[in-house]
Protein backbone atom coordinates (compact mmCIF):
# COMPACT_ATOMS: atom_id res chain seq x y z
CA UNK A 1 0.00 0.00 0.00
CA UNK A 2 3.25 2.26 -0.22
CA UNK A 3 1.41 3.48 -3.34
CA UNK A 4 -1.06 5.30 -1.45
CA UNK A 5 0.80 6.55 1.58
CA UNK A 6 3.72 7.27 0.61
CA UNK A 7 3.79 10.57 -0.06
CA UNK A 8 2.22 10.88 3.24
CA UNK A 9 5.13 9.20 5.30
CA UNK A 10 7.55 11.66 3.90
CA UNK A 11 4.98 14.80 4.56
CA UNK A 12 6.89 17.91 5.04
CA UNK A 13 4.12 19.71 6.98
CA UNK A 14 4.14 23.24 7.28
CA UNK A 15 1.55 25.15 9.08
CA UNK A 16 1.25 28.19 6.87
CA UNK A 17 -2.11 30.02 4.78
CA UNK A 18 -3.88 27.80 3.26
CA UNK A 19 -5.10 28.94 -0.31
CA UNK A 20 -7.53 26.37 -1.72
CA UNK A 21 -7.48 25.54 -5.81
CA UNK A 22 -10.79 23.72 -6.78
CA UNK A 23 -10.13 20.05 -8.37
CA UNK A 24 -11.25 19.66 -11.62
CA UNK A 25 -10.53 16.14 -11.73
CA UNK A 26 -13.80 14.29 -13.69
CA UNK A 27 -15.37 12.25 -11.17
CA UNK A 28 -15.72 8.38 -11.74
CA UNK A 29 -16.98 5.57 -9.87
CA UNK A 30 -16.08 1.97 -9.78
CA UNK A 31 -19.01 -0.54 -9.85
CA UNK A 32 -17.60 -3.22 -8.30
CA UNK A 33 -18.37 -4.59 -4.51
CA UNK A 34 -16.86 -6.61 -2.48
CA UNK A 35 -18.42 -10.39 -2.05
CA UNK A 36 -15.21 -12.75 -1.53
CA UNK A 37 -15.00 -13.77 2.27
CA UNK A 38 -13.45 -11.29 4.44
CA UNK A 39 -9.97 -12.89 6.37
CA UNK A 40 -10.65 -12.12 9.40
CA UNK A 41 -7.23 -12.16 10.26
CA UNK A 42 -6.40 -8.97 8.44
CA UNK A 43 -8.93 -7.37 10.21
CA UNK A 44 -8.25 -4.79 12.65
CA UNK A 45 -5.56 -1.76 13.11
CA UNK A 46 -1.95 -2.15 11.42
CA UNK A 47 0.74 0.45 12.12
CA UNK A 48 4.09 1.43 11.42
CA UNK A 49 5.71 4.05 12.83
CA UNK A 50 4.55 6.57 10.63
CA UNK A 51 1.31 5.21 9.00
CA UNK A 52 -1.31 2.06 8.76
CA UNK A 53 -5.12 0.83 7.37
CA UNK A 54 -7.73 -0.19 9.75
CA UNK A 55 -9.60 -3.01 7.50
CA UNK A 56 -13.40 -2.90 9.62
CA UNK A 57 -15.47 -6.03 9.03
CA UNK A 58 -17.58 -3.45 7.00
CA UNK A 59 -15.51 -3.98 4.13
CA UNK A 60 -13.76 -0.48 4.34
CA UNK A 61 -10.59 0.31 5.04
CA UNK A 62 -9.15 3.28 6.71
CA UNK A 63 -5.96 5.61 5.99
CA UNK A 64 -3.68 6.20 9.51
CA UNK A 65 -0.94 9.14 9.77
CA UNK A 66 0.80 9.55 12.80
CA UNK A 67 1.27 13.61 12.60
CA UNK A 68 2.96 13.70 16.09
CA UNK A 69 6.24 14.80 14.09
CA UNK A 70 4.01 17.36 11.96
CA UNK A 71 1.90 18.84 14.95
CA UNK A 72 0.99 17.93 18.50
CA UNK A 73 -0.19 19.44 21.66
CA UNK A 74 2.35 20.26 24.10
CA UNK A 75 2.11 19.66 27.66
CA UNK A 76 1.51 22.95 28.31
CA UNK A 77 -1.17 23.71 26.15
CA UNK A 78 0.43 25.05 23.19
CA UNK A 79 0.18 23.54 19.71
CA UNK A 80 3.48 22.61 18.39
CA UNK A 81 4.12 22.37 14.61
CA UNK A 82 7.39 22.08 12.55
CA UNK A 83 7.81 25.48 12.18
CA UNK A 84 5.91 27.28 14.63
CA UNK A 85 4.34 27.20 18.24
CA UNK A 86 1.06 28.24 18.56
CA UNK A 87 0.26 30.14 22.11
CA UNK A 88 -2.41 28.85 23.90
CA UNK A 89 -4.49 32.42 23.31
CA UNK A 90 -4.67 30.92 19.58
CA UNK A 91 -6.06 27.86 20.87
CA UNK A 92 -10.09 27.94 21.99
CA UNK A 93 -10.84 24.71 24.02
CA UNK A 94 -14.38 24.24 25.73
CA UNK A 95 -14.23 20.42 26.81
CA UNK A 96 -16.00 19.67 23.96
CA UNK A 97 -14.17 21.92 21.12
CA UNK A 98 -10.67 22.62 19.64
CA UNK A 99 -10.34 25.43 17.58
CA UNK A 100 -7.10 26.45 16.39
CA UNK A 101 -5.99 29.45 14.05
CA UNK A 102 -2.55 31.19 13.38
CA UNK A 103 -2.00 34.69 12.37
CA UNK A 104 0.55 35.01 9.39
CA UNK A 105 1.97 37.82 6.68
CA UNK A 106 0.92 36.78 3.20
CA UNK A 107 3.57 38.21 0.62
CA UNK A 108 0.47 37.25 -1.75
CA UNK A 109 -2.07 40.06 -0.19
CA UNK A 110 0.12 42.04 1.45
CA UNK A 111 -1.34 41.78 5.18
CA UNK A 112 -1.77 39.71 7.91
CA UNK A 113 -4.04 36.81 7.20
CA UNK A 114 -5.65 34.18 9.54
CA UNK A 115 -6.17 30.59 8.86
CA UNK A 116 -8.19 27.98 10.84
CA UNK A 117 -5.49 25.01 11.35
CA UNK A 118 -7.78 22.67 13.34
CA UNK A 119 -11.76 22.88 13.80
CA UNK A 120 -12.76 19.47 15.78
CA UNK A 121 -15.55 18.46 17.90
CA UNK A 122 -14.79 15.44 21.05
CA UNK A 123 -16.22 12.25 19.94
CA UNK A 124 -16.23 10.89 23.53
CA UNK A 125 -17.57 12.66 27.10
CA UNK A 126 -16.63 16.23 27.76
CA UNK A 127 -13.22 16.66 29.85
CA UNK A 128 -12.58 20.27 30.13
CA UNK A 129 -9.57 18.89 32.05
CA UNK A 130 -7.95 17.26 29.41
CA UNK A 131 -7.78 17.57 25.76
CA UNK A 132 -6.75 14.30 25.25
CA UNK A 133 -9.55 12.09 23.66
CA UNK A 134 -11.04 11.04 20.28
CA UNK A 135 -12.47 13.62 17.88
CA UNK A 136 -14.05 14.54 14.52
CA UNK A 137 -12.63 16.52 12.48
CA UNK A 138 -14.45 19.21 10.23
CA UNK A 139 -11.09 21.00 8.59
CA UNK A 140 -8.30 23.10 9.08
CA UNK A 141 -5.10 23.48 7.45
CA UNK A 142 -3.79 19.93 8.43
CA UNK A 143 -6.07 17.90 6.89
CA UNK A 144 -6.29 20.28 3.60
CA UNK A 145 -2.46 19.16 3.60
CA UNK A 146 -2.74 15.62 3.82
CA UNK A 147 -5.83 15.43 0.73
CA UNK A 148 -3.82 17.38 -0.74
CA UNK A 149 -0.61 15.04 -0.83
CA UNK A 150 -3.27 12.14 -1.85
CA UNK A 151 -4.40 14.49 -4.70
CA UNK A 152 -8.55 13.90 -3.34
CA UNK A 153 -10.17 16.96 -2.67
CA UNK A 154 -10.63 17.02 1.62
CA UNK A 155 -14.17 17.32 1.71
CA UNK A 156 -14.10 13.73 0.44
CA UNK A 157 -13.05 12.31 3.48
CA UNK A 158 -14.42 11.75 6.87
CA UNK A 159 -11.37 12.97 9.37
CA UNK A 160 -11.10 11.29 13.05
CA UNK A 161 -8.19 12.72 15.31
CA UNK A 162 -6.77 11.33 18.36
CA UNK A 163 -4.86 13.32 21.30
CA UNK A 164 -2.70 11.54 23.34
CA UNK A 165 -0.09 13.28 24.97
CA UNK A 166 1.90 14.69 22.28
CA UNK A 167 0.90 11.98 20.20
CA UNK A 168 -1.79 13.31 17.32
CA UNK A 169 -2.90 10.85 14.86
CA UNK A 170 -5.26 11.20 12.25
CA UNK A 171 -7.71 8.85 10.58
CA UNK A 172 -9.41 8.96 7.14
CA UNK A 173 -12.40 6.72 7.94
CA UNK A 174 -13.60 3.80 5.23
CA UNK A 175 -12.14 5.93 2.68
CA UNK A 176 -11.82 2.55 0.39
CA UNK A 177 -13.43 -0.64 -0.19
CA UNK A 178 -11.18 -3.42 -0.16
CA UNK A 179 -11.53 -7.35 -0.87
CA UNK A 180 -9.29 -10.37 0.79
CA UNK A 181 -8.89 -13.30 -1.85
CA UNK A 182 -6.29 -16.23 -1.68
CA UNK A 183 -3.52 -13.75 -0.07
CA UNK A 184 -4.41 -10.87 -2.16
CA UNK A 185 -6.24 -7.66 -0.54
CA UNK A 186 -7.49 -5.16 -3.25
CA UNK A 187 -8.03 -2.03 -2.40
CA UNK A 188 -10.70 -0.02 -4.83
CA UNK A 189 -13.82 2.20 -4.86
CA UNK A 190 -14.76 5.88 -6.17
CA UNK A 191 -11.74 7.59 -4.90
CA UNK A 192 -9.53 5.43 -5.97
CA UNK A 193 -10.71 5.12 -9.72
CA UNK A 194 -11.57 9.00 -9.88
CA UNK A 195 -8.23 10.09 -8.23
CA UNK A 196 -5.52 7.61 -7.33
CA UNK A 197 -5.58 5.41 -10.81
CA UNK A 198 -8.03 6.98 -13.06
CA UNK A 199 -9.69 3.55 -13.99
CA UNK A 200 -11.76 1.00 -12.35
CA UNK A 201 -8.76 -1.29 -12.07
CA UNK A 202 -7.75 -1.61 -8.23
CA UNK A 203 -4.65 -1.51 -6.35
CA UNK A 204 -3.77 -5.26 -5.76
CA UNK A 205 -1.34 -6.02 -2.94
CA UNK A 206 -0.17 -9.96 -1.93
CA UNK A 207 0.25 -10.18 1.86
CA UNK A 208 1.22 -12.37 4.60
CA UNK A 209 0.12 -12.34 8.29
CA UNK A 210 2.42 -13.44 10.78
CA UNK A 211 1.98 -13.53 14.42
CA UNK A 212 1.33 -9.73 14.72
CA UNK A 213 2.69 -8.62 11.87
CA UNK A 214 1.20 -7.55 8.63
CA UNK A 215 3.59 -7.68 5.54
CA UNK A 216 2.60 -6.67 1.87
CA UNK A 217 4.15 -5.92 -1.68
CA UNK A 218 2.35 -3.99 -4.20
CA UNK A 219 1.71 -6.12 -7.77
CA UNK A 220 2.67 -5.49 -11.17
CA UNK A 221 6.03 -3.46 -9.75
CA UNK A 222 9.26 -5.20 -10.51
CA UNK A 223 11.46 -5.14 -7.38
CA UNK A 224 8.54 -3.43 -5.24
CA UNK A 225 9.65 -3.19 -1.25
CA UNK A 226 7.62 -4.92 1.25
CA UNK A 227 6.23 -3.11 3.43
CA UNK A 228 5.61 -4.22 6.95
CA UNK A 229 2.80 -3.18 9.48
CA UNK A 230 1.98 -4.15 13.32
CA UNK A 231 -1.21 -4.99 14.51
CA UNK A 232 -2.13 -2.54 17.14
CA UNK A 233 -4.80 -2.84 19.90
CA UNK A 234 -7.07 1.01 20.17
CA UNK A 235 -9.71 1.40 22.89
Amino acid sequence: MKRILSSLTALSFTICLCSCTENTTPESSSSRVSKAPIDEEILGTWMNDLSGYRFGDNRKVSLIIDFSQNAHFTENGEFQTMNALIPKENISYDGKKVYITNTAYSEEYQQDLTSVLIDMDRLDEPNPDSIDGRYHIYGGVATDVLAEQLGIPPEKFDFEGVVDGEKFTIYMIDCFDYETIDGTVDIFGELVATYLTGSSEPMSYDYTIEYDALSMTINNIENAPIEVYFKTKEE
